[in-house]
């Protein structure tokens, strides 16, 4: 059986609690999966992607240079665990209908997986 070690992983944008909301938004808009993983202390916090973007947290008048990302961040449903069975988090993927997920050893955060990965391979 097949699991996430097996498959080789995305890199995406990763920063730091303290990096700015303008700056974060720059990486993704310039990011082909548009998702910027945040990462304290060497343990991933969560995501930083549209959905966050569009989300009603952020105040539509703020300097968004003035703003860190931290409080910002978006919990995805599925973030799996490298040594999860490929088909199980595609499962999981697909049923939450969530495109990108991260893939992390324990805390720290290794990469990203998109569907069309786990379909090829699994």
């Amino acid at each position: 059986m097949k699991t996430l070690r097996d498959i080789p992983l995305r890199e995406v944008p990763v920063v730091e609690p303290q990096t700015t909301l303008a700056e974060v938004i720059q990486l993704m808009e310039a990011e082909p999966l548009r998702t910027v993983v945040l990462v304290g202390d060497e343990m991933y916090m969560g995501v930083f992607n549209q959905a966050a973007l569009e989300s009603n947290l952020i105040p539509e008048d703020a300097d968004l240079s003035l703003l860190t990302v931290g409080p910002y961040v978006h919990p995805v449903r599925v973030v799996a665990e490298v040594e999860e069975p490929v088909e199980m988090v595609l499962a999981q993927m697909i049923r939450r209908n969530q495109w990108v997920a991260p893939v992390l050893d324990n805390r720290t955060f290794l990469g990203v997986v998109v569907q069309d990965d786990l379909r090829t391979t699994g």
